[in-house]
């Protein structure tokens, strides 16, 4: 819970720096009047950033979106293909629904901006970010064209080639949007020429808000940023320091890319193989398994087991809804460990498993010396090293009976 909270906290961070940045940027362009531009267009910045606001008037060649041919400053159209195909995941085939973008058309004018002291050319034919957008057409067309051209209103789309692994198709969807012909504007772009244009480095700011109103927005969005990412940054420490911590190795725990010795069982999720490093620090014979959950797509494990040479020690595969089990003694030293669908059959979002490394026994005990020679006949350097008075008897020899015990007195009456 920490560790999302720090996640969440972390990025609505982000969000207010990128608008303390939108801030620095506004602030640190020149700003202008548009009739000292028009009669002066010189920037003193050393890129030719520019930046100015007045009244939009409409442009000398009217520019109409696609699909409603409403006047406007510029346009979007994003073009959709809805879709269904079939998924084999370990849990099934079925068919789902879905959507891509086929293609996003955009258009933009040039058009002037004047505060009242001269107008000045705004050129927006290149792009430009926009807060003003609206919303003018939105429709779906189902079932799939017999031809290769489409209609959306006034606008007709040519459908390119869509190979059959994509599906097949049942609509398309159009969605447009666009920039009236209307109100004030607040602009930051590059000066070039007679014109604002989109600068080559970065992207071109405008704003129905005014340069007051963005800054004032911005900042209000960069102080809430701020104070929520702040706090939710705070309130994840303790919960990180204090709250209750999942044992990595923990049964059923995520199986980590590391492991030494014996491994609880853990789970996991494969596509196409998983690599495992294993550090062996004590030597002896392991059991590893790699367990193949009852699914109605039944995974075929493999385990393929190497040592630090790339010599492989061990190659066994499950069968498909088995497990598999690789015995191994091994010495001290790291292995890798490979986890992967031995039968090559792949699934969407890939098999989940369980993995187990068990031990089952170390080194062989070392073997205790023969003091006889095989033959009867001790060692000598056995009888060398015995003590005085401790040697064995020669094998020909009885071995003297013990000495018996003495005797016990009997209790009696005095």
């Amino acid at each position: 819970m920490g560790g999302f909270l720090l996640f969440i906290g972390l990025a609505v961070l982000a969000f207010g720096l990128y608008n303390m940045m939108a801030i620095k940027r506004v602030l640190a362009a020149p700003f202008k009047k548009t009739g000292e531009l028009a009669k002066n267009p010189v920037s003193e910045d050393p890129k030719g950033a520019m930046s100015t606001e007045g009244k939009v008037i409409p442009p000398a060649t009217q520019l109409l979106s696609p699909c409603t041919k409403q006047p406007c400053l510029a346009y979007e159209v994003k073009i959709e293909r809805l879709y269904e195909k079939t998924e084999t995941t370990q849990d099934g085939t079925k068919t789902v629904k879905g959507s891509e973008t086929l293609d996003t058309v955009k258009g933009g004018a040039v058009f002037g901006l004047d505060d009242g002291s001269g107008a000045f050319n705004i050129d927006v034919s290149k792009g430009a970010d926009f807060d003003n957008f609206k919303d003018g057409f939105k429709k779906e067309i189902n079932g799939h064209s017999g031809s290769s051209h489409i209609t959306f209103g006034e606008y007709t789309y040519d459908v390119p080639a869509i190979g059959s692994d994509r599906g097949w198709t049942i609509g398309f969807k159009a969605t447009e949007k666009y920039v009236p012909v209307e109100g004030n504007l607040f602009v930051l772009g590059k000066l070039e020429g007679n014109s604002i244009v989109k600068p080559g480095w970065r992207s071109m700011m405008t704003s129905a808000k005014g340069r007051e109103g963005l800054l004032g927005s911005l900042e209000k969005k960069k102080k809430f940023s701020f104070i929520g990412g702040g706090v939710a940054a705070v309130l994840s420490i303790p919960l990180m320091i204090f709250g209750p911590k999942a044992d990595p190795n923990a049964l059923g725990a995520h199986c980590p890319s590391e492991m030494t010795d014996v491994r609880l069982r853990c789970s996991n999720q494969v596509t196409d193989d998983d690599i495992y490093t294993w550090t062996v620090t004590k030597p002896g014979k392991y059991e590893l398994t790699v367990y193949a959950p009852a699914k109605k797509v039944p995974f075929d494990p493999g385990l393929i087991i190497t040592d630090s040479s790339g010599a492989e020690i061990a190659n066994v595969a499950g069968g498909v809804g088995n497990n598999a089990v690789a015995n191994v003694d091994v010495k001290a030293g790291t292995y890798k460990l490979k986890v992967w669908p031995a039968d090559n059959y792949k699934v969407k979002g890939g098999y989940s498993y369980e993995f187990e490394i068990a031990s089952v026994g170390g080194d062989a005990a070392p073997a205790v010396a023969d003091p006889l020679n095989g033959e009867g006949e001790p060692k000598a350097e056995d009888v060398a090293a015995a003590p005085e008075g401790d040697a064995p008897p020669p094998a020909d020899e009885p071995a003297p009976a013990p000495a018996p015990a003495p005797a016990k007195k009997k209790k009696g009456k005095k």
